[in-house]
């Protein structure tokens, strides 16, 4: 009686500690994937960039389409290049560890952004430095917008959607 007993517990026990393994890795994949939908739609402060912030922070989670131009390098951290610019210098996007996010424009210049998305450095390859207060912030966001928009517009829905959660683990990050 005591062994009957004993194998429903242990055998209810397993059987919701699997459903709870399986709905936390459901949940987690489904965040991850769908990331980039959900920045859409997420509270931020104006000057953050949730977005973008996602689409290369979780390029590994999201869909990567295959379009012409895009290439993504995952090797060391996440890039997206786009090869449409008639240019020398390709414009990338790349992120490492979501702590720094840094852009190369198709004219020579490379801007870092720190983990809030605020401009903290701009280069010149031909004259060096630049003082970031002479850079217009908005208008370089517009240019990385456009190297990435293609992979952005391919993004889907997501089938159960958590936007709720999404807002709730990331609020911290976007204000």
């Amino acid at each position: 009686m005591k062994k009957e007993v004993f194998r429903t517990i242990s055998l209810r026990f397993t059987i919701i500690l699997i459903s709870g393994f399986l709905l936390f890795g459901y949940g987690y994949y489904n965040l991850k994937s769908n990331s980039v939908y959900y920045a859409k739609h997420t509270p931020h402060k104006d000057a953050t960039e949730p977005v973008l912030m996602m689409l290369i922070d979780n390029l590994d989670w999201i869909y990567n389409p295959e379009l012409e131009g895009i290439e993504y390098d995952f090797d060391g951290g996440h890039v997206i290049y786009n090869n449409n610019y008639k240019s020398e210098d390709v414009p990338w996007f790349a992120s490492h560890d979501g702590e720094e996010y840094h852009y190369g424009s198709n004219g020579y210049k490379s801007y870092s952004f720190n983990r809030n998305f605020e401009l903290t450095y701009c280069r010149d390859r031909c004259v060096g430095k630049i003082d970031i207060k002479n850079i217009d912030v908005e208008e370089v966001k517009q240019d990385i917008y456009k190297i990435v928009q293609p992979v952005i517009d391919e993004q889907t829905k997501p089938l159960i959607n958590l936007q709720w959660l999404f807002d709730i683990v990331y609020k911290d990050k976007f204000n």
